[in-house]
């Protein structure tokens, strides 16, 4: 695939995963122009996660911020409530391992990391990386931002109809 065709179609997996995860949560999203974000913005209060990937065709991280008045709308079970940082751990691991089953059907098997919790400086770092992308996404209280950086070698996806996906709930038996 040439690198052109093949980032289009990261950028619409990044896309279309992000808004799939947001809607299991009861939660719309809708996915405005990328640009470039500026750190300086990003409140204290709110929720950033990263997790770390590798394969042969890309490798880095894939961050998650979430304004904190978008985990408010999280449902929760009351005897059970959890916590906004455990949430967008978790919601960046599921981010990661939804594309990564995805990147299947090209023929690109990621490595995934342990999710990790950011603190605005972590994410200014992150953010002042030259190969950093950024996807922001608008919800009723807030934008939703996903950055991706590290190397990502594009032309290196190569389609396959041939692999064969689970499906969400399906039961591995070992």
């Amino acid at each position: 695939m040439a690198a052109r065709e093949g980032q289009a179609v990261l950028a619409a997996m990044l896309q279309t995963t992000t808004v799939d995860l947001f809607r299991s949560y009861g939660i719309s999203v809708a996915p405005l122009t990328p640009t470039h974000l500026d750190a300086k913005r990003l409140a204290t209060q709110d929720l950033m996660a990263m997790i770390s990937f590798t394969s042969t065709a890309m490798n880095g991280g894939l961050g998650l911020y979430v304004p904190k008045a978008v985990f408010e709308l999280v449902r929760q079970d009351p005897t059970r409530p959890f916590s906004g940082s455990a949430w967008v751990q978790e919601s960046v691991n599921q981010l990661l391992g939804r594309i990564k089953a995805r990147l299947l059907q090209f023929r690109v098997t990621l490595q995934l990391g342990l999710p990790s919790v950011l603190l605005p400086r972590d994410f200014a770092m992150i953010t002042a990386q030259s190969t950093l992308i950024v996807y922001r996404f608008r919800t009723l209280r807030g934008e939703v931002v996903l950055s991706a950086h590290g190397r990502f070698d594009c032309s290196a996806l190569d389609y396959s109809s041939k692999v064969s996906l689970m499906n969400e709930g399906d039961i591995i038996v070992f």
